[in-house]
């Protein structure tokens, strides 16, 4: 073999290794089979219609707990309205099992994070250069204790409608997936009755 093409063979191998290191993440964990990630713990997937995102970096502190949060944002690019409920989000997990979202009762009732969790919330500083020419909508699915600046009145919402190019950031809770949480991969479905068809993110807590 030829000095030139041995080097070339090198230089082959070494970029398919810096490669598959890409797909891999700190703990050694495989994260092919996901949608694009925006940053360490959010996952989008962008269509025509719809932009739909889920961030998990508060999602990962609470193995312990009955429920999980899932820090979520819904942006409608094509359609004239969108109209989003709690129940439009459904999670499923490895094995297919599938969760519907958690009331805000059981929140109050059975879960001691939930300022926490706005605490941990990434999605705004994260989507603010995407959907700078949108306008944001006021969403609160899920019940805060606190009141205040990042909380407002603490007001439940139970539906939210989106004109074209209006978006949405929220905190959205499933029952704890009987796989275990961290390391594990998951689908977050959205259904509404203007979609064409369902959209999920494909997304892994890490």
């Amino acid at each position: 073999m030829g000095k030139g093409l041995y080097c070339l063979l090198a230089l082959a191998i070494a970029v398919g290794s810096v490669a598959c290191l890409g797909r891999t993440e700190i703990r050694g964990v495989e994260t092919t089979g996901l949608d694009r990630k925006l940053s360490t713990f959010a996952f989008i997937e962008e269509g025509d219609i719809v932009s739909f995102i889920v961030s998990t970096r508060a999602t990962r502190n609470r193995e312990e707990s009955a429920f999980i949060p899932l820090e979520i944002c819904v942006a409608n690019r094509g359609l004239k309205t969108l109209t989003l409920t709690r129940e439009s989000f459904i999670l499923f997990d490895e094995q297919g099992n599938r969760y519907h979202s958690t009331s805000p009762r059981e929140l109050r009732e059975g879960y001691n994070f939930l300022d926490q969790d706005r605490g941990l919330g990434d999605l705004p500083e994260i989507v603010f250069n995407r959907f700078a020419v949108f306008n944001r909508y006021p969403s609160s699915f899920s019940p805060t204790r606190m009141r205040g600046r990042r909380s407002g009145s603490g007001t439940i919402r139970d539906r939210v409608s989106l004109p074209r190019f209006g978006f949405m950031i929220d905190f959205i809770y499933f029952p704890m997936p009987t796989t275990g949480l961290l390391d594990h991969k998951f689908e977050l479905h959205l259904e509404a009755e203007e979609l064409p068809h369902t959209i999920f993110v494909k997304f892994m807590v890490l």
